[in-house]
Order: C-alpha cells, then sequence, then structure tokens
C-alpha cells in the first residue's frame, strides 16, 4: 500500500498548481464523448417508430464518431503523461496526439477491445484480466509507434506482469472519491479523474523503467 500512496503522492504534486488546466482538458474530453454517445443514444430512441432514417443517421453518426474518439482516449492518457514527464500543465492539443498515428492506433484499440470482450463473453473475470494486461497501451503507443499491434500488445501484457493486482488496487483506492463524486452530482470527477490519470501515468513510468531494466539485462 506504501508504494500506491506514494504513487499518489507524486501524482498530486504534478497537479499541485495546475488543476485548472486538468480540469479544463477533463470537461473537453466528457463534452466529446458525451456527443458521440449522445449521437448514439438518440438513434436508440428513434428506433422502430416513424422516424427510422432519423434513427440510421442518428445511429450511424454516433458510430462514426465513436471511432473518432478512440485517438482521443489515446490522447487523454499522453496529455497527463507529458504533464507528467515535463512537469507542465495540461496541453489541450494532447488530446489529438492519437491522430498523429490514426490507424495504428484505431486497429490497437480495436484488437484491445475484441479481447477483452471475447473474455467477458467467455467469461467474465478472463475480460477484466486482460482488461488490466492492456492498460498500458495508450502509453506503449506514444513511447514507441514503431511496434506493431500485436507487438504493442505483447508488450503491455510483459510490461503488466505481475503488476496486474497491483493496478487494480490502486485503482479500487479511489473508490471513496468516485462515491463523494457521486454527491456533487458528477461534477467532482473533473477533479478525480486528473487525480487518477496522473497516478496511472506515474504507475506507468515505474513500471516502465523495472521492464526495460530487466530486458536490458535479459
Amino acid at each position: 500500500m506504501g508504494k500506491i500512496n506514494d504513487l499518489k503522492e507524486q501524482a498530486l504534486a504534478t497537479l499541485r498548481g495546475k488543476w485548472g488546466s486538468f480540469v479544463g482538458i477533463t470537461f473537453i474530453y466528457f463534452l466529446l464523448v458525451s456527443i458521440a454517445s449522445g449521437f448514439s443514444s438518440y438513434g436508440t430512441i428513434f428506433q422502430g417508430t416513424n422516424f427510422s432514417t432519423l434513427a440510421i443517421v442518428c445511429t450511424s453518426t454516433g458510430t462514426i464518431l465513436s471511432l473518432l474518439m478512440i485517438p482521443i482516449a489515446m490522447g487523454f492518457s499522453v496529455a497527463h503523461l507529458h504533464a507528467s514527464r515535463q512537469d507542465l500543465p495540461a496541453d489541450p492539443g494532447d488530446l489529438f496526439y492519437g491522430y498523429k498515428n490514426f490507424w495504428h492506433v484505431l486497429g490497437t484499440y480495436i484488437l484491445v477491445y475484441l479481447a477483452v470482450f471475447a473474455g467477458i463473453i467467455l467469461f467474465v473475470i478472463p475480460g477484466i484480466i486482460l482488461a488490466f494486461a492492456y492498460a498500458m497501451v495508450p502509453y506503449i503507443l506514444r513511447d514507441h509507434p514503431e511496434l506493431s499491434v500485436t507487438e504493442t500488445l505483447w508488450t503491455s501484457r510483459m510490461m503488466m506482469k505481475g503488476h496486474k493486482w497491483e493496478l487494480f488496487v490502486l485503482e479500487l483506492s479511489f473508490i471513496g472519491w468516485a462515491l463523494l463524486c457521486i454527491l456533487t452530482l458528477g461534477i467532482g470527477y473533473l477533479w478525480l479523474v486528473p487525480y487518477m490519470q496522473m497516478t496511472i501515468a506515474k504507475f506507468y513510468e515505474k513500471i516502465r523503467a523495472e521492464y526495460e531494466g530487466n530486458a536490458e539485462i535479459a
């Protein structure tokens, strides 16, 4: 538990004096996600009504926007990694970092989603384990864009070997704050999410150093 507390303290130290930029970038990210999911929701609402054409348009638009959101999801993680490394406020431009290598990022994320979904369908536990095994994918895509899709997934699995439970406990440690955020009608998540993301970025840096050190020895 001490290591987890250390990571969280490091995250808070990085965020100190920069909260405004991280709240802002989180708000932008939430807004973009809401727009994409909103179209899909409207498509579902209009299905089976006299507005079938509108349902198709909304559903199709929602699907396209959801795919376009995948690189932004990566960019959201990368924004915290960059800020962590440079000790700078969040840069909104980092949200679009994934578009530099759009098809590679899209293909990698889709393969991760399919693997996790298959694991959940077969049995819930394997899906959860795979989700943690591939948790470092956005950061590896940032640091090693030269890797193929399968190499990226394999690197994440190797990097997370022996650390999946640690990441699970780390994320679980935020549950109290998450419950409190519900009482704020969700507004508190604008602060909690950057805190969590920055802590995970610190976690990545820790296990990356360990993994690369072992790789050099091997």
